[in-house]
């Protein structure tokens, strides 16, 4: 009788972890980004982005490059951010004239997100934002 609640439990256990696992992929989120960018002291191609985590407390975001499976992690310049409304997760570009663009915040949708060290335009370079929002996705 003993096996059998033992058997049991082991199934509800193992199904308990293939949720889990479903449910974590399906917060997976992608970027699309249109144009060559630089991350902390990486320069990266347009394309297609996973990334891993958005989360103020891990003080880290990994990127990775869809096509080539390129992987980076991006520390945060220190404790995370906050917004007052949830928004759509998106990435948040400072460009530059001459200079490009450069990752500058990632927000999770949740309210929360974590801000990166950019280069700061010198005086005659004008700055503009670019916006590109972050769609979940499930992975194979």
């Amino acid at each position: 009788m003993q096996l059998k609640h033992l058997k049991r439990t082991f199934t509800a256990a193992m199904l308990t972890l293939v949720a889990t696992a479903a449910h974590a992929e399906d917060k997976r989120l992608t970027a699309k980004i249109p144009f060559a960018f630089r991350a902390v002291g990486s320069d990266l191609p347009s394309g297609t982005y996973k990334l891993a985590a958005i989360s103020p407390g891990s003080g880290t975001m990994e990127l990775s490059i869809v096509d080539t499976g390129k992987t980076v992690f991006i520390p945060s310049k220190g404790g995370g951010v906050t917004e007052t409304k949830n928004v759509r997760p998106r990435l948040i570009f400072k460009c530059v004239d001459q200079e490009g663009c450069s990752l500058a915040t990632a927000w999770s949708g949740t309210g929360t997100g974590m801000e990166f060290v950019t280069p700061p335009p010198t005086a005659t370079q004008r700055e503009r934002l670019e916006t590109v929002y972050l769609d979940r996705v499930k992975l194979k």
